[in-house]
């Protein structure tokens, strides 16, 4: 019986050339409401992969044409993320661990038992489905990461002028000239692109406080994203501004991580 924490019903391919356990197999998962297809050689079933979206593909080792490892190999190239299970007898046991070196998740020995093969069938469609997660993730990243890279740049003489009382920003050694457009740390001038400027800005407007990620982002690169890509978005710019203003940019004493949060300017 399934415990509850298993994902719900995926698309599931099968692959062995003996018919009663295909059918044996596809009886047991589609109790769990699987969607199951079935191919009896390996050409079969990279045909049926050409419009069938299958999470999880259970292959045959020995198989004639094709083998189950030639064609694990075919299903990594062209669909790396559906999680595959071998099927092995105690004959190809150690092809079939050297096939889970190569890239299947998981294998099982014929006959498998029906609750074996659910459990084990479960926890590969789990990490197929966090391995696409995963990559739609770092997909959108990228296309905000392009995103940003096409917004036009805004040159320092654009920023508004401020009343003196209030251009002058400083906390300890760091004096912001807003006015100006000037840095100075420690009594030095500082070059600071436009990004890094307004997001120091923030953080001396903020000294002492915890920044968060979404806002860093809002006002130093005008664009507005999620918590976790803003996270990734900023630490760049973090990393060159502790460059240029930590002596020890290693170990960071004045600007400082907010775990999970964001980031702070020590007074």
């Amino acid at each position: 019986m399934m415990t509850g924490h298993e994902p719900t019903a995926g698309n599931i391919l099968l692959v062995d050339d003996e018919t009663n356990i295909r059918e044996g197999l596809k009886a047991t998962l589609r109790k769990d409401g699987h969607d199951v297809r079935d191919a009896a050689t390996a050409t079969a079933a990279l045909s049926l992969l050409a419009t069938f979206p299958a999470e999880v593909a259970v292959l045959d080792i020995r198989m004639p044409g094709m083998s189950g490892t030639e064609l694990l190999a075919e299903i990594k190239a062209g669909w790396p993320h559906i999680a595959v299970i071998m099927l092995t007898g105690h004959g190809t046991l150690q092809t079939a661990i050297t096939a889970v070196k190569e890239g299947a998740f998981d294998y099982l020995l014929k006959p498998a038992k029906p609750e074996a093969i659910r459990v084990v069938v479960a926890r590969a469609l789990a990490e197929s489905r966090r391995q696409r997660e995963q990559a739609a993730l770092l997909q959108a990243l990228q296309a905000g990461l392009e995103r940003l890279h096409r917004l036009p740049a805004t040159p320092p003489f654009s920023q508004p002028n401020l009343a003196a009382s209030t251009a002058i920003l400083r906390v300890g050694d760091l004096i912001i000239d807003r006015a100006a457009y000037e840095v100075r740390f420690r009594g030095q001038a500082v070059a600071l692109t436009p990004a890094e400027y307004k997001v120091l800005v923030v953080l001396a407007e903020r000294a002492g406080s915890a920044v968060d990620y979404i806002s860093l982002v809002r006002a130093g690169l005008e664009y507005d994203a999620e918590a976790w890509e803003a996270k990734e978005l900023i630490k760049r710019h973090i990393y060159t501004l502790r460059q240029k203003l930590e002596p020890q940019p290693d170990q960071p004493a004045f600007i400082l991580n907010v775990r999970g949060v964001g980031y702070r300017l020590v007074r």
